[in-house]
């Protein structure tokens, strides 16, 4: 009697490949000109791949390059007396003259401090911005977060620079305080010279041009962090919320 015995197979079990890790699509160079394009699709190549160094290096350069181009068109005494109109009466023409001659000498310096200080803003920024989105519950790191902010910034910084820069050729000397009015952009600009000093600080504050950063800030908190609209939303307002009721306490304290 013969016995059939099935034998167990040796043959090994196939499985499927490894899903392949995914690649960002664009440089660093390429985000730039996209985030006035296509800022969503730049906003998740940083979900997969963060760039910062050459945008800064862009950001500090312009800022620098555009506070140079300014310096020159200054109106330091006007500054001085708006500054001090209440004691006008009481500084000699000495006072003042020594007032305006140490005021340029720190302008001489600004690029400089501007070229040290500027980088350390934008991380103080980062790291102010990462707080909240902790808060609201994403697991985004700091170098994600400081990509994500300084591309967030880059289209309004850019354009407001490079418009005061040359809207200010223009004109012969303006006063330090009206150099943010130059590009009349903001609700502060259109406020008459009576109003209150602390409310035209704020109102200073809400332009466009830091609208137009907002917007960009809740769609790269969003999709990078992967947060809701609405966390997103609260993670970039309050500390824009924040900036808004200081300076107005300030000034309402200095006014």
């Amino acid at each position: 009697m013969n016995e059939i015995t099935e034998r167990p197979g040796y043959e090994p079990e196939l499985t499927a490949p490894p899903t392949p890790a995914p690649r960002a699509r664009y440089s660093a160079a390429q985000r730039l000109w996209m985030m006035f394009t296509s800022p969503g699709q730049v906003f998740e190549d940083i979900g997969i791949k963060p760039t910062w160094v050459l945008l800064m290096v862009v950001l500090v350069l312009l800022g620098v390059g555009v506070q140079v181009a300014v310096a020159p068109h200054i109106d330091y005494e006007a500054g001085l007396r708006a500054r001090f109109a209440d004691r006008a009466d009481e500084l000699t023409d000495e006072q003042m003259d020594n007032m305006l001659a140490t005021a340029e000498k720190f302008a001489k310096f600004g690029p400089i401090a501007g070229l040290v200080l500027a980088p350390l803003v934008w991380a103080l920024m980062a790291a102010v911005f990462l707080v909240m989105l902790k808060i609201v519950g994403s697991e985004i790191d700091f170098k994600t977060t400081l990509s994500t902010v300084l591309h967030g910034y880059w289209p309004a910084t850019a354009v407001a620079l490079i418009l005061t820069g040359v809207l200010v050729q223009r004109v012969g000397k303006v006063p330090e305080q009206e150099l943010g009015n130059i590009v009349k952009a903001n609700l502060g600009a259109f406020l008459s010279p009576e109003t209150p000093a602390w409310l035209t600080s704020a109102a200073g504050t809400i332009s466009i041009f830091n609208i137009w950063v907002v917007v960009l800030l809740i769609m790269g908190f969003a999709t990078v962090g992967k947060l809701s609209r609405g966390k997103a939303a609260v993670a970039a307002l309050v500390p824009w919320i924040a900036m808004i009721v200081a300076k107005a306490g300030f000034a309402l304290i200095t006014g």
